[in-house]
């Protein structure tokens, strides 16, 4: 689904490799993708997976590893991958889902046309 194929440990040393820019994110546990994210407005991706990485060490969420893709509209990227993992799964990925651990955070809308 996403397009690169290299999935990094979720700790802090590959976050601090990760690069200073907006973008979508996977999270992992294991073989399965559990969360689909993206970059908030003034937000990069070493500080939105160095959240997700704590709260991984506080035992709120499960994941084992993170995937990523530079892209200038974050949003809208993160929000088609979505709709294709719904379409090829039949739901969200785990923490994707409503009541999920990390639903509070702004979402693109899967629905949207």
């Amino acid at each position: 689904m996403f397009v690169t194929s290299l999935k990094w440990k979720l700790d802090p040393e590959a976050i601090h490799g990760t690069p200073k820019t907006q973008g979508v994110y996977g999270l992992w546990d294991d073989a399965e993708l559990v969360y689909i994210g993206n970059t908030a407005r003034e937000r990069l991706l070493p500080e939105a997976l160095a959240e997700l990485l704590a709260l991984q060490q506080q035992g709120l969420i499960r994941a084992t590893h993170f995937t990523w893709e530079i892209t200038i509209t974050p949003r809208s990227w993160a929000g088609e991958l979505l709709r294709l993992h719904f379409n090829q799964h039949g739901r969200l990925p785990r923490y994707n889902a409503a009541g999920g651990p990390l639903r509070h955070e702004p979402q693109a809308d899967i629905h949207a046309a």
